[in-house]
């Protein structure tokens, strides 16, 4: 990317053209989703959830999604544990389900959530 190019470029835009993001009345919306197939997409999405529609994004936390490979592992449980609990005072969660997948950890964080009764969202269902 150039410096001072928009970060909701054309280009960005029409890779999710087709997503009806609109569909997402929560205002508070969780991303959960494999680090290792979804990170470019926590970051994209991100954007134009907050950008275009005004919703408040989370995450479990910025320093794992860049680098997951630098936490021990537990470090990463802690992480892991600390996300259940902010992930509770969401409204909604939106599933970064690139090419289906859905990793063990996501399940978990996803299953707390539907289990407290939670409004779920899949990113490949918004492409629909």
């Amino acid at each position: 990317r150039e410096v001072n190019m928009p970060r909701l470029s054309e280009e960005l835009l029409e890779k999710y053209a087709k997503h009806k993001f609109h569909l997402i009345k929560e205002e508070t919306v969780w991303l959960i989703g494999s680090i290792s197939k979804a990170k470019n997409e926590f970051y994209e999405v991100e954007s134009i959830l907050q950008m275009r529609h005004g919703k408040l994004c989370g995450l479990c936390s910025a320093d794992g999604l860049r680098a997951k490979e630098e936490f021990s592992e537990h470090e990463w449980q802690l992480l892991q544990d600390i996300a259940l609990r902010k992930l509770q005072s969401y409204e909604c969660v939106l599933v970064l389900d690139v090419d289906g997948y859905i990793g063990k950890e996501t399940k978990e964080e996803l299953e707390l959530f539907e289990s407290i009764g939670k409004v779920v969202y899949h990113l490949s269902s918004l492409a629909a």
